[in-house]
């Protein structure tokens, strides 16, 4: 075999040595992108939902706030509840529409947003591991024990905090109370009329 190479042209070695590295770079190219893709679509089974509910939040939100702040400056009190159940029937159009169009965006986007950056940023072996672990039942056990791990945690925070807070909300509707108040009796003179300057000599 090695008389059969010496025997050949240096150039026609040298092209079939490349032509065999450049098929195993596309193979191996080729290899990290199905990897890249996996990992995008489990990605996205995973987070996807709270995605799309942090989305669909953030549209709704303003738009509660506004027609709330407005309910109550410009309808009697006594038509806010019967005005109010209106409104949130149609909030909930608006949030359901928004939540089905987000919803269909991220199902669109996610391997064309995530694929470049997981194959940029991941080697092979670290997407590997990363889609064996969340192919294994450790991680659905963790992801069982999610919101009970997270209610723990924010309880406990709540706890440690609760007279830290409860403190300086006192603080606060007090400064408010203050301000308000003396908003309400009347214009201030400013500063500058209250204390006359001293003629000149």
């Amino acid at each position: 075999m090695n008389q059969a190479f010496s025997k050949l042209p240096a150039a026609i070695v040298l092209a079939a040595a490349c032509a065999l590295s450049a098929g195993a770079s596309a193979q191996q190219a080729d290899t990290k992108h199905a990897l890249a893709v996996k990992l995008a679509q489990m990605q996205l089974k995973s987070d996807g939902p709270a995605i799309t509910e942090q989305l669909t939040n953030s549209a709704v939100q303003p738009l509660l706030v506004g027609w709330s702040q407005r309910l109550d400056q410009t309808v009697p009190p006594a038509r806010q509840k019967d005005v109010r159940d209106k409104l949130d029937v149609e909030l909930n159009k608006f949030a359901d529409a928004t939540r089905k169009a987000i919803e269909g965006q991220i199902a669109k986007s996610a391997e064309a947003a995530l694929t470049p950056v997981f194959e940029e940023k991941l080697t092979e072996d670290e997407m590997r591991a990363i889609i064996a672990y969340m192919e294994s039942p450790a991680s659905a056990k963790l992801q069982a024990l999610g919101a009970d791990a997270a209610n723990a945690w924010a309880k406990r925070v709540v706890d440690a905090t609760k007279a830290t807070v409860e403190n300086s909300a006192k603080t606060f509707e007090a400064s408010a109370n203050r301000i308000v108040t003396a908003a309400a009796a009347g214009p201030v003179a400013p500063a500058s009329a209250a204390a006359p300057r001293a003629p000149k000599k």
